[in-house]
């Protein structure tokens, strides 16, 4: 379709690249680096005069870091339908930056340097559409996307705040994870003007989510017994990571980033950001993330292990050893996804290489185990059966040269002490250890298990099975290429054979049991010479019955018997440069497949070494408790 911009240039819509509540997108014919927005509704009078304004404020710094619009578009009755505006190549939704395994999967090569990059270019961003007078208002991690360079740009632009004189286009939206306390405390959002003490709020929320991994500053272990969400959090300034303070309600996640990683003029801007009313400019986090790149570190074991200069030891490697958790990718998978620049190369030497799982068995010297000590009321309990029970049968016995049912009752006695005083307890005791063994070697032999069979195997070799499938349609192709020529070869001989045909009209020549009735009735259903008999393939026509096609189509070999094929080398040369490019177009999908599968197989196969790694202590662990347990009960 077409439109029509403000100076009558004409916009004509390509494909459409995506889709919203508000409207669609297009690709623009003959313009390349710009797409089309064409709103659902027509825009209403009060957004055209928004669109206008914001046009004529575009300028080439604004451009850099935002979607901006560059010119309104109309239909061809001159309704205002949608405008033009940059168009971002290579980009993805911030989120995917600042989310471990979204991170690891569309920028592998990626470390911590990156994230503090991004979150500097986060920053500058906001500075530049203050400087002109703007407020961006509906943050989120949705509407900021960045491309591998690190290069980040606002989105759904026509929402921000613009001013005109003492005129306010309001942004009347928000998500609330990113929308400061007193925005929250606030019943709706129309009307209301936002400042850049708003938006400073939001960006100081994207830049903690880039800098800690995806976590939120106000989301984390609730330290009470009423709802702590998000949204709570945020209006009653619950800082999860606050230093501060010593009552908290909340606290950092497990496995959480520590805040006291960052530099100390980070950690201020993120207390002042999250609990004073004094919250940092971009211009402040600009110049404490360019001090905080300036001396990043990177770790000796690998290059993608970038950290903070402050920190004595690469926390990534320590999350990776002591917890299993991989924030970041290593040489390793680098190195293995370079071999993949010669697709060919990688192919042909292509050998599955399975994580390396193994037998468990415990290698160390056993340590000496001592039983654990008896309860106090136990230890003396065999000691004191004795005593009790000989004083009673002594007594019993001198009793009974006295006055002999006493005797008798304290002999009965002596005998009761010694088969029941304290064996209630003892048999307690007996039943607890016995149920700690058995809950000890459950829980050793339950996560041998697991290490000998991993349940991500699973997932690993159907990712195996996929690439194998993939490798082996790519080494088909040289196939694929020469049945291609073929069917292209084919299709003009039968050309050849066709044209040769139709010289041999059916109703000049006699054919056995064709009656002139029957020629009509074929001529009715479009056949008319010896060409057109291969349609009784498709078609039925009326008293034509099987044996009389077997009589036509002896008839059509009969005439095709002095056809004699001369193969047309201009046309079979087009034939060969269709199929090299169609078998081209399959080569490089196939390619972009092979490196994803591979990239994907890599990744698990990591995870599951890492996994086995991070188990081996655990499962020492756990044999030292059962054989622990094992003395106990024997004891």
């Amino acid at each position: 379709m077409t439109w029509y911009g403000s100076n009558n240039e004409t916009y004509i819509a390509g494909r459409e690249l995506g889709r919203g509540g508000e409207g669609c997108v297009y690709e623009l014919t003959g313009h390349a680096s710009q797409v089309l927005k064409i709103y659902n509704e027509p825009p209403d009078s009060k957004l055209y005069v928004k669109l206008q304004l914001m046009t004529a404020m575009c300028t080439p710094a604004l451009e850099a870091f935002a979607a901006w619009p560059t010119d309104i578009v109309k239909d061809e009755a001159g309704v205002p339908a949608g405008f033009i505006m940059k168009k971002l190549t290579g980009y993805t939704a911030l989120h995917h930056a600042f989310s471990p395994m979204d991170r690891k999967r569309l920028f592998p090569d990626k470390g911590y340097n990156f994230l503090v990059h991004v979150a500097r270019n986060v920053a500058t961003a906001f500075h530049r559409i203050h400087e002109a007078g703007i407020i961006a208002g509906d943050v989120n991690e949705g509407n900021m996307l960045v491309n591998t360079a690190g290069m980040v740009a606002f989105i759904d632009c026509d929402s921000f705040q613009i001013k005109d004189g003492d005129n306010y286009y309001y942004c009347e939206v928000g998500v609330p994870r990113y929308t400061p306390p007193e925005m929250l405390r606030r019943k709706s959002f129309d009307k209301v003007v936002r400042t850049e003490h708003t938006d400073n709020f939001s960006l100081a929320v994207l830049l903690f989510q880039l800098l800690f991994l995806g976590r939120h500053p106000y989301a984390g272990r609730n330290l009470t017994s009423g709802d702590m969400d998000e949204e709570t959090a945020i209006r009653l300034g619950h800082f999860a990571y606050s230093l501060h303070k010593e009552r908290k309600k909340l606290e950092p996640p497990k496995d959480s980033f520590a805040l006291t990683n960052l530099p100390e003029d980070m950690v201020n801007l993120f207390h002042k950001a999250f609990e004073t009313e004094e919250r940092p400019k971009p211009a402040e986090w600009i110049k404490a993330l360019d001090a905080m790149l300036a001396n990043m570190q990177t770790c000796v074991n690998s290059r993608l292990h970038t950290y903070p200069g402050t920190l004595a030891t690469c926390p990534w490697c320590t999350f990776r050893k002591e917890r299993g958790i991989m924030f970041f990718l290593d040489d390793s998978y680098t190195q293995a996804n370079a071999s993949l620049g010669n697709i060919e190369h990688f192919i042909n030497g292509f050998r599955p290489e399975r994580p390396a799982l193994e037998k468990w068995e415990y290698e160390e010297a056993m340590p000496h185990l001592v039983p654990e000590p008896l309860p106090p009321i136990l230890q003396n309990a065999h000691k004191w059966r004795l005593t009790i029970t000989a004083t009673t049968a002594l007594a019993g016995v001198i009793m009974l040269l006295y006055y002999t049912p006493v005797g008798v009752l304290l002999l009965l006695g002596a005998m009761q002490v010694y088969r029941h005083a304290w064996r209630k307890a003892e048999k307690r005791e007996r039943k607890s250890r016995k149920e700690a063994l058995t809950l000890a070697t459950n829980r050793y032999y339950g996560m041998v298990r697991v290490y000998e069979h991993p349940a991500e195997m699973e997932g690993y070799e159907r990712q195996l099975s996929q690439l194998l499938q993939l490798i082996a349609q790519f080494r088909q192709l040289p196939d694929e290429y020469k049945k291609r020529v073929r069917e292209q070869e084919e299709l003009l001989y039968q050309d050849q054979l066709d044209d040769y045909l139709r010289q041999y009209d059916i109703e000049e020549h006699s054919i056995p049991s064709i009656s002139t009735a029957r020629k009509a009735a074929l001529q009715q259903s479009g056949i008319w010479n010896a060409a057109h008999i291969s349609k009784l393939a498709n078609i039925k026509v009326p008293g034509i019955g099987p044996v009389y096609e077997q009589k036509l189509y002896a008839w059509q070999r009969q005439m095709a018997s002095g056809f004699v094929y001369i193969p047309d080398n201009y046309k079979m040369g087009l034939a060969r440069q269709k199929a090299t490019e169609e078998v081209n177009k399959i080569k490089h999908q196939l390619e972009q497949q092979i490196r994803a599968a591979y990239q994907s197989l890599n990744f698990l196969k990591m995870n599951i070494n890492n996994k086995l790694t991070v188990m081996r202590p655990q499962l020492k662990e756990l044999y030292l408790k059962m054989k622990q347990a094992e003395t106990n009960a024997r004891a």
